[in-house]
């Protein structure tokens, strides 16, 4: 998924900063298989979130 693309948009949508805490185990396996699937971090959050609010209709 390309840098700052919203599903179903024609227009890239712009990416905000945002802060929080993870642990240290999930930070070490967002990396993994950040590395893995060859995708970045951000992108890897970014679904992540997404995909958590969409599944509870947010």
């Amino acid at each position: 998924m390309p840098e700052q693309e919203q599903k179903g948009s024609a227009e890239p949508e712009e990416r905000v900063l945002i802060s929080g805490r993870v642990r240290k185990s999930v930070r070490r396996r967002m990396r993994l298989y950040a590395a893995a699937n060859d995708e970045n971090l951000q992108d890897l959050l970014d679904k992540a979130l997404d995909e958590y609010l969409s599944r509870r209709k947010s």
